[in-house]
């Protein structure tokens, strides 16, 4: 039996990795071409002929984003299938991928994929249940809040919120932030109340393990944090303070 042929458009390493190793323990599929964005594999295309029976592409991705792609595969008319996936519904691309006539867009979830690749590749509708499509905005909103994948909040923080986040979980408080990062203490008291706000969180406790969960820091770069110059300058610091009260006790037993 021949097997389906594949390519797979995944900026993500493990989740490349992930759906790779899915589809081809299954004996029915054989991942052909991997690419790192939607632009290369547009260029592949114009380059050469990828004999593909199905294209599996994320919808994040840097240069050309998986819906672009999609909307550039739609016009050329090509004959292999095409299934837009993403960690969190976003209603916007549901919208936009049934407006060319097709549902095929889902959750990146493999389990789901693998169960109805079957159905796309029979030119069949994805969902059965139009109620599904129906809620799709509840759905979409629900997930991306509740998920907050890496993907997810790449976008919704900045280089400094990530800053910021990362001495946070280094237990550094706003002053000693703020020196490191040239800013003033309020300023850093306000961007972590807008950092909490956007993550949906209560506390700076709640902060750190979400930073953990989804790998802006870990052990490694605790560890070298705490080697650095600049925290052995506010060790110093904290120990230039206490020296005074120290001797005075002393004086104060004798």
């Amino acid at each position: 039996m021949k097997k389906i042929q594949v390519a797979i458009i995944e900026d993500n390493p493990s989740d490349l990795q992930i759906m790779v190793s899915s589809l081809e323990n299954t004996g029915q599929f054989q991942v052909l071409r991997k690419f790192m964005n939607g632009s290369d594999f547009l260029l592949a295309m114009s380059e050469e002929l990828i004999p593909i029976d199905l294209v599996i592409m994320d919808y994040r991705m840097p240069v050309l984003n998986g819906l672009e792609t999609f909307r550039n595969l739609h016009h050329r008319n090509v004959r292999f299938k095409i299934l837009l996936v993403s960690h969190g519904y976003y209603s916007h691309v549901m919208k936009e991928v049934m407006s060319m006539g097709t549902q095929n867009y889902c959750q990146k979830s493999v389990p789901f994929i693998l169960k109805n690749l079957h159905r796309i590749m029979a030119g069949r509708t994805l969902y059965e249940d139009i109620e599904v499509l129906r809620n799709w905005e509840g759905q979409s909103k629900e997930l991306a809040l509740q998920i907050k994948d890496e993907l997810y909040w790449r976008d919704l923080l900045s280089p400094l919120d990530k800053k910021i986040i990362q001495h946070i979980c280094n237990g550094l408080n706003s002053t000693q932030i703020g020196k490191l990062l040239g800013y003033e203490t309020s300023s850093i008291e306000k961007y972590r109340g807008l950092i909490l706000q956007s993550l949906e969180l209560n506390n700076s406790q709640q902060l750190s393990s979400w930073a953990f969960a989804n790998g802006l820091v870990n052990s490694s770069f605790l560890f070298q944090f705490a080697e650095s110059a600049e925290v052995q300058l506010f060790k110093h610091e904290r120990i230039g303070k206490v020296k005074p009260y120290q001797k005075l006790k002393k004086k104060k037993r004798k």
